[in-house]
C-alpha cells in the first residue's frame, strides 16, 4: 500500500512517464477493467460448476474469505466426502498469535463446502475436529448417498459473487428489515451476531475504537511485517502465487489506484499510515452499520471455526441481498496481542462496553452496507493446488466394507424370511 502524500505525488508523476507506461504498470498490478489473469481463474471454475462430485466442494471452499487472503488450508478427497486441514505455515505470525483468524478462514471453506454439496445433488454431514490425535484436521464433510435429489442451495450463486469491498460506500442506511434479514441462520449456542447503525453511539463507539486498535498495530513494527508480508506488489506475483492482497483488491478509486501503480513497492510503515487513513477516512465513515461476532471463549479451535462459518453465511446473505461487507478485525487483533504480550487488556474491557452480555467476547467485526461499484475478485488458488495425497482412502475403505456388509446382512435376513 503506499501514503496518501506519496500517493499524490505519483498521480502527478503519472503524465510525466507517460500513458504508455502508466498502461503497462496498470497492466501489471492488474488494473485494467475485465483484465482477469490465471490467478482469478478458480472464480470461474465455480461459477462454471467445472468440478463434479467431492471435487465440487473443494472449488467452493478455496473461495471462501480468509485473513489478508492466505488460504489456509489443504484437502483430502474421496469417494465419500472431503476432509479439510489446516496449514499453519499459511499464517499471520503476530496478527493473530493464537490462529483464531485462520482458524475463522477455514470455517468460512467448511461453510462454503457444506452449502456446495447440494450442488451436486447430495446432503453433506460436517463433523468438526474429527481426529483428536490430529488437531490440524479441522472438519469431515461426508457426503450423502448420490441420487438424493437435494435441491440446490439459494446462496450458491452468492459464493462467486461474494467479494471484500475495501472500498469506499455509499452510507445509505440500512432497514431493520435488511439487518435482520443479514443474520437470519441458524447460529450454534452461545455465538451472538450483534449488528448496529454506524450513526448510533455503539456505532460511533465502536468507530472509535477501531481506529484507536488500528493505531496501535501501525505502532507495533512486528504486526506490520507480518501482515505486508502477504502483499503481493505485481499482477505477476500475484498470478504466480495466488494469494495475498494487491492494488486491485486494496478499495483504491481506479486514479489513485493507477497512480500507485507508478510507484515503486511500498516499505510496511508506508503501507501502514495509508491503512490507518483509509480506516479513519474511508472505511468507517461511509459504513452503513458495523456488526461482531461474540463468544465466551474466541481462543477455543472448534469455537473460531464455528465463528467463520458464521461470517461466511452473513456475507453470502449480504451479498444475496445488494449489500457489501468487509471485515474490520483490528479490535480482536488487537485483544489477541494484548494477550500474547501478556499486556493489561485494555482493548477487552473497551470491548466489553459495547456488548450486552458480560460473558462474551469479540472474536470477528465488520461493517455492512451498499456500495455504488461491486468489488473486485481477489486471487485463489485452484483445486489443482489444494488438493493432496489420499489420505481418505483408508476410511473410504472402511465405509465401504461396512455398508457391504449391511447389505449383506440385510440380503441374508431376506433369504431366511419364509
Amino acid at each position: 500500500m503506499i501514503s496518501r502524500r506519496a500517493l499524490f505525488r505519483g498521480a502527478g508523476g503519472v503524465a510525466l512517464v507517460g500513458a504508455g507506461a502508466g498502461v503497462v504498470r496498470a497492466f501489471d498490478q492488474g488494473l485494467l477493467p475485465g483484465q482477469g489473469g490465471a490467478g482469478l481463474a478458480a472464480w470461474d471454475d465455480w461459477r462454471l460448476r467445472r468440478y463434479q462430485g467431492p471435487l465440487a466442494l473443494v472449488s467452493a471452499g478455496l473461495l471462501a474469505a480468509s485473513p489478508h487472503n492466505t488460504q489456509p488450508w489443504h484437502f483430502a478427497v474421496g469417494r465419500l466426502g472431503v476432509d479439510v486441514f489446516e496449514v499453519p505455515d499459511r499464517d499471520l505470525g503476530a496478527m493473530d498469535p493464537f490462529g483464531r483468524e485462520r482458524l475463522a478462514g477455514l470455517g468460512g471453506a467448511i461453510h462454503n463446502m457444506a452449502l456446495a454439496a447440494s450442488s451436486v445433488g447430495r446432503m453433506a454431514r460436517v463433523a468438526l475436529l474429527p481426529d483428536a490425535d490430529n488437531m490440524r484436521h479441522v472438519a469431515r464433510i461426508e457426503l450423502g448417498p448420490e441420487g438424493a435429489r437435494t435441491a440446490p442451495h439459494p446462496l450458491l450463486d452468492a459464493v462467486a459473487a461474494r467479494h471484500t469491498h475495501r472500498g469506499p460506500w455509499t452510507r445509505t442506511a440500512l432497514t431493520d428489515a435488511e439487518l435482520a434479514r443479514v443474520r437470519a441462520f441458524p447460529t450454534p449456542p452461545g455465538l451472538m451476531i450483534p449488528i448496529f447503525a454506524a450513526a448510533s453511539p455503539r456505532g460511533q463507539a465502536f468507530a472509535a475504537q477501531t481506529l484507536e486498535a488500528t493505531a496501535a498495530i501501525v505502532g507495533d513494527a512486528e504486526m506490520l511485517a507480518d501482515g505486508h508480508a502477504w502483499f503481493r506488489h505485481s499482477r505477476r506475483d500475484l498470478d504466480r502465487l495466488k494469494d495475498g492482497l494487491g492494488l486491485a483488491t486494496a478499495g483504491l478509486s481506479p486514479g489513485l489506484a493507477f497512480a500507485a501503480a507508478m510507484l515503486p513497492p511500498q516499505s510496511a510503515a508506508e503501507s501502514a499510515r495509508y491503512w490507518l487513513a483509509a480506516t479513519r477516512d474511508t472505511a468507517l465513515p461511509t459504513a452503513s452499520a458495523f456488526g461482531m461476532i461474540t463468544v465466551a471463549d474466541p481462543w477455543d479451535r472448534r469455537t473460531a471455526l464455528m465463528a467463520g462459518m458464521a461470517w461466511q453465511r452473513l456475507h453470502l446473505q449480504a451479498t444475496a441481498m445488494g449489500l457489501v461487507a468487509q471485515p474490520l478485525n483490528q479490535l480482536p487483533e488487537m485483544i489477541d496481542r494484548e494477550r500474547q504480550l501478556r499486556r493489561a487488556p485494555g482493548f477487552a474491557r473497551a470491548a466489553g462496553r459495547l456488548l450486552d452480555d458480560p460473558m462474551q467476547r469479540p472474536t470477528f467485526a465488520f461493517r455492512l452496507g451498499r456500495a455504488a461499484a461491486p468489488a473486485p475478485a481477489s486471487v485463489r488458488r485452484q483445486v489443482s493446488a489444494v488438493i493432496g495425497t489420499p489420505a481418505r482412502i483408508g476410511y473410504d475403505v472402511d465405509r465401504a466394507r461396512a455398508e457391504s456388509a449391511a447389505q449383506e446382512r440385510s440380503l441374508a435376513d431376506r433369504l431366511r424370511r419364509p
